[in-house]
């Protein structure tokens, strides 16, 4: 991936909270052998590349949100998403 492209689309999407309807969504489907994929409207954009920069396989971006194509190498899975509580 082009790393200038990734950049100027973490710096766009930085500290943006979006309104309520905004979301990140998380595909993992079993269809995708090699990658994730990944949606999102808000500053999580930026949260993404900071984690996982160098195992984006694709970025799109429009003027919705930006959609991820991330190497399934870098996934935890989805149960990793949240805290355990007793």
């Amino acid at each position: 991936m082009d790393q200038k492209k990734i950049n100027e689309i973490k710096l766009r999407w930085k500290g943006k909270g979006g309104g309520p309807e905004a979301e990140t969504t998380i595909s993992d489907s079993k269809m995708d052998k090699n990658c994730v994929h990944v949606w999102s409207c808000t500053s999580d954009v930026a949260k993404i590349i900071d984690r996982c920069g160098s195992a984006i396989l694709n970025i799109k971006e429009d003027s919705d949100g930006v959609h991820f194509e991330i190497d399934r190498s870098a996934f935890r899975g989805a149960p990793y998403a949240f805290k355990v509580l007793k």
